[in-house]
């Protein structure tokens, strides 16, 4: 699993490649926690479109992200989902929660919108 970091304006961009499970979603979680907290993000996106395989603890890190965002009054939105990785996301019923865009232009929009 690699997770990159860019910025595209006010909004910052995580990209995933490989697999999230519970060999590493520990890990990765810290490492995304701890780069939101101490850069104080407020709008996140996460590129997903290169990850291809994540199991259901992989799966909590981004809920537990995504209210860790909505704690500090921040945004999060995810994209460019593959389709095993989408129907997990379709099962778990997470666009009820927060946007999943078809590509990263579509979610930046979603968090750079006001509340």
């Amino acid at each position: 699993m690699e997770v990159t970091f860019t910025s595209v304006g006010e909004v910052s961009v995580f990209t995933l490649q490989g697999k999230l499970d519970a060999v590493n979603q520990k890990v990765f979680g810290e490492q995304i926690t701890k780069k939101t907290a101490d850069e104080n993000l407020k709008t996140v996106v996460l590129d997903l479109s290169g990850l291809d395989y994540i199991s259901s603890a992989g799966f909590r890190e981004f809920f537990m992200l995504g209210r860790q965002m909505q704690r500090t009054g921040g945004k999060m939105a995810v994209c460019a989902l593959q389709p095993m990785v989408a129907k997990v996301f379709e099962i778990a019923r997470f666009q009820t929660a927060y946007p999943v865009c078809a590509d990263q232009t579509s979610a930046i929009a979603a968090v750079s919108t006001p509340a």
